[in-house]
């Protein structure tokens, strides 16, 4: 049960920066202060009481927002250890970017560049995240660099993009250029895959259940192995509760694939035999 709750109670459309709670989450604001907040809705200034009640005190975890949309950007935004955002319904663009070490969980979908550039944590995602997951922002040369993503539906193009560490678990698909420019870390799923998986990809492990459609060119077949280093790995997904849990603990045969040796990459693709 949740200490601490805000309610949106507007209609508007207007994108709305959410900075603003993970700042009072973080540094346990008093909420009359936090209601007082300048916030910025379209081209015009209010403040955060006009559009959010909030009850309870921040320093109590954890903290729910209730009627959320895909409206609200950066929800749980550098959300340090020991924070926990629940989000009931969808999340905008950024949630859980820059993440620090606390969790987020957003109980419908995420918009674009969901776990951007975080660093530690976990979120989690009970409906479809959008395109660029894990990803960087613009501009940056590596994305999410530690913690756990773990999304109950699916994911979009761009999965992965300049991953640097952490994983990335999608219970369904994934789309097209997953794990492209990848520079560590794991992504997994147990769907279907799309096009141009690990596009420029210099190292890390992909594992799927499923060879993609069209295996690029700069992948090379290692042919089938037996890695005992994969029962950690599942010990580590499983821990979740989440479909993965269906995984046999002790699965280990795979058929490996190397690349992408275009690059000059030596990740790893994994696609699991049996």
């Amino acid at each position: 049960m949740s200490l601490t709750t805000v309610t949106y109670k507007s209609s508007t459309k207007q994108r709305l920066d959410m900075r603003w709670l993970s700042q009072a989450i973080n540094e346990s604001i008093n909420c009359d202060a936090v209601k007082n907040q300048p916030l910025q809705i379209g081209n015009e200034e209010s403040n955060v009481g006009e559009f959010f009640d909030i009850t309870g005190n921040f320093s109590n975890q954890p903290i729910t927002l209730e009627n959320s949309n895909q409206s609200m950007d950066y929800l749980g935004h550098a959300l340090k250890k020991k924070t926990e955002l629940t989000v009931n319904g969808d999340a905008g663009h950024f949630a859980g970017a820059k993440l620090a070490g606390g969790k987020l969980v957003v109980k419908g979908n995420a918009q674009n560049y969901a776990g951007c550039g975080m660093s530690k944590g976990q979120i989690e995602i009970t409906g479809n995240a959008n395109d660029y997951l894990g990803g960087a922002f613009a501009g940056d040369k590596k994305g999410m660099s530690g913690g756990t993503i773990l999304v109950h539906g699916n994911s979009g193009n761009f999965t992965g993009d300049l991953l640097r560490r952490g994983t990335i678990m999608v219970v369904g698909n994934i789309g097209d250029y997953c794990a492209s420019r990848m520079i560590a870390g794991t992504i997994t799923n147990l769907g279907t895959i799309g096009k141009q998986v690990g596009v420029g990809m210099r190292r890390g492990t992909i594992l799927l259940p499923h060879k993609p459609k069209d295996v690029l060119t700069g992948f090379h077949d290692c042919g089938r192995h037996n890695l005992g280093y994969l029962t950690l790995l599942l010990h580590e997904l499983r821990q979740y509760k989440s479909t993965f849990q269906s995984l046999h603990p002790m699965r280990r045969r795979v058929q490996r694939y190397i690349g992408d040796t275009t690059v000059g990459g030596q990740g790893e693709m994994l696609i699991w035999i049996g």
